[in-house]
């Protein structure tokens, strides 16, 4: 039994087997995934666990290289969420369209889904090395 760090099974098992390059998703509970990309769906009722309780379980457990947030998040609550977190580059990219935040989504390892209700509340991040 783990007395600390991630409890979750299948969120663990995926964090152990990302690599430097590898991107996943924490996403809140209504952003739409393409068929195809797991989902990790952490979600109990709307609120629960939020977005920023599940950046800070991640927080200890990877290194991480940069962000990218929907533009309409930018200068918002998931933005300085993000930032207050995590000492990394955060870039924006339209919420939708080509080449846009949820088009993104298709490059992610997996999608984690949180039970936020904050709007644009979602990140990509990118995974980097502890050397």
């Amino acid at each position: 039994m783990l007395k600390k760090g991630i409890l979750n099974a299948r969120l663990a098992e995926a964090l152990a087997g990302l690599r430097h390059k590898d991107r996943f998703v924490v996403s809140d509970c209504g952003l739409p995934v393409q068929q195809g990309i797991e989902v990790i769906d952490l979600a109990v009722v709307f609120g629960v666990p939020r977005f920023e309780q599940v950046l800070d379980a991640l927080k200890s457990q990877l290194v991480l290289e940069n962000a990218v947030i929907a533009q309409e998040a930018r200068d918002g609550l998931p933005e300085k969420w993000i930032r207050e977190r995590f000492d990394i580059p955060v870039s924006y990219i339209p919420h939708n369209g080509a080449a846009g935040f949820k088009d993104s989504l298709r490059d992610a390892r997996f999608v984690i889904r949180t039970g936020e209700t904050t709007s644009f509340a979602n990140v990509i991040f990118q995974c980097g090395v502890p050397f």
